[in-house]
């Protein structure tokens, strides 16, 4: 073989191997911490107080509300742990989140963060997981709306009109009309009316909402059973940790926190807010739940009492009490639930859209996405309202749930790698943060894994088919290079 020979071989292995190299360098291309072109003036006009209020404004009435039955069902009375786990888990993932908000100030949630440690592609993911914890999770809240505006108002449908069931191990198809109805309300209201919340207002529904949760307090203290705590684990450690698992959905309303992080009027306040924010809401939880699972025994004859089961784990709150024979507080709390969890469903409708936004702005989505009207992205809106109503009206209440908690944990295992490799924390912080979310997603139904396996490709599909040529870094590199 002649030299000439031998140094085209050679050229062309570097030739292939430059290209490797820079087709994963493109992947992983990042953010500035501070934006260099075209950054909005928000203004600072959140205190801690404002702040801790449209935290828990989200997180309450998105959980604590539908959540305690499904709870149940899966750990017994060990459900209080499972809170105490998953509030354990999520202060090491809330300090991972504070410490980004002081490194990346123009940041918005889980999807600028790990866009700015990790790289594009991985931000991709958070932002397509983010979309699910919002999308389903506003179908799941829906689907509990639904529930307790049947409590509050007494009324009853068919079967069929009710929505799809599980049970004796068989499905059995149905559509919720109800909640069907709530999100093409909502959907409408965001399109043409736009939706201006002030943070007054969610400060007097989080009052709201903590006013019904102290009269289920109150109420319930009143026909507690210690002796229905017993036995506590009925199905063991395995319980407890499938029950930690779901326990996530409630903590949505923590990523909102931080979609307001630009708004803060310090790092002082953001910081304060977010401790505030995951340690009231973990009392609350394990309160509520101590007291739920201490009205009725989660198990009959071996079989899952019907409070705890099915539709009625969508409003347990209001069916507990009411069995226990406080029907006007039962009442009241099923009423209350039925505007607080409409403000929840409101909010998480309008989160999923702004994540597309966000990707539009950044060049990853077409710039449809982008267009606004009265403050909101329409063609989001539209589609997100289409998807999350198939979902509330065709889906069964706990596959819905389910889904929409393994997006926050892919969210929330990024942010922690994230803030590991800026070294922001201590990998100590991270690695709790990192394993307990992976603990937590394997003890999901395994149906759900599979779902995002195959969904997944789906949205890395569309990255490398549009979202990566027209990235917006990509077109900086371009010029750069030119």
């Amino acid at each position: 073989m002649s030299n000439r020979t031998v140094n085209r071989l050679a050229g062309s292995g570097f030739a292939e191997r430059d290209t490797v190299n820079s087709q994963l360098t493109s992947l992983l291309r990042r953010t500035p911490a501070e934006p260099t072109t075209g950054a909005p003036d928000t203004p600072k006009h959140l205190g801690w107080l404002m702040l801790t209020a449209l935290g828990i404004g989200a997180t309450i009435g998105a959980g604590i509300f539908v959540m305690p039955g499904r709870i149940a069902e899966k750990a017994g009375p060990a459900g209080i742990l499972s809170f105490v786990i998953t509030g354990f888990i999520f202060l090491f993932v809330g300090i991972c989140y504070e410490r980004f908000a002081r490194k990346v100030p123009q940041g918005v949630s889980a999807y600028s963060y790990v866009y700015h440690s990790i790289g594009e592609i991985f931000a991709w993911i958070v932002a397509f997981g983010l979309f699910l914890e919002y999308s389903f999770g506003a179908s799941a809240v829906a689907i509990g709306w639904s529930q307790y505006l049947k409590k509050a108002l007494n009324y009853e449908l068919p079967s069929y009109l009710m929505g799809p069931i599980h049970e004796g191990g068989q499905f059995h198809f149905g559509i919720n009309i109800v909640a069907l109805f709530v999100v093409a309300l909502v959907t409408l209201i965001l399109v043409f009316g736009g939706v201006s919340k002030s943070a007054k207002l969610n400060f007097l529904l989080v009052c709201l909402k903590c006013g019904l949760l102290a009269l289920f307090m109150f109420a319930g203290v009143k026909h507690m059973q210690p002796s229905l705590w017993q036995p506590f684990m009925p199905l063991g450690w395995t319980g407890v940790l499938q029950g930690a698992a779901i326990a996530v959905f409630p903590h949505v309303g923590f990523d909102a926190l931080y979609t307001f992080a630009r708004e803060s009027k310090s790092l002082r306040d953001t910081r304060l807010s977010t401790y505030l924010c995951i340690g009231l809401v973990a009392f609350l939880y394990v309160a509520v739940m101590a007291i739920a699972t201490s009205l009725a025994p989660v198990f009959v004859d071996g079989r899952i009492n019907p409070l705890f089961k099915g539709t009625e784990s969508s409003a347990p709150l209001a069916s507990l009490l009411m069995a226990s024979g406080e029907n006007w507080c039962g009442q009241m709390i099923a009423a209350g639930a039925v505007i607080g969890i409409f403000n929840v469903l409101l909010v998480l409708s309008m989160g999923g859209p702004r994540i597309f936004r966000n990707m539009a702005e950044d060049g990853l989505l077409p710039p449809i996405f982008q267009k606004t009207h009265n403050g909101n992205p329409t063609f989001g809106v539209i589609l997100n309202g289409i998807i999350v109503g198939l979902m509330a009206g065709f889906v069964p209440f706990e596959d819905v749930s389910d889904i929409m908690v393994l997006g926050t944990l892919v969210a929330f295992v990024f942010v922690c790698l994230g803030a590991m490799r800026l070294k922001l924390v201590n990998p100590v912080v991270s690695i709790i943060g990192m394993v307990g979310c992976v603990v937590l997603a394997f003890n999901l139904n395994p149906l759900v894994l599979q779902v995002y396996c195959v969904s997944c490709p789906v949205g890395l599909l569309i990255y490398f088919l549009y979202g990566r040529r027209h990235s917006r870094l990509a077109k900086a590199t371009s010029q750069i290079e030119a």
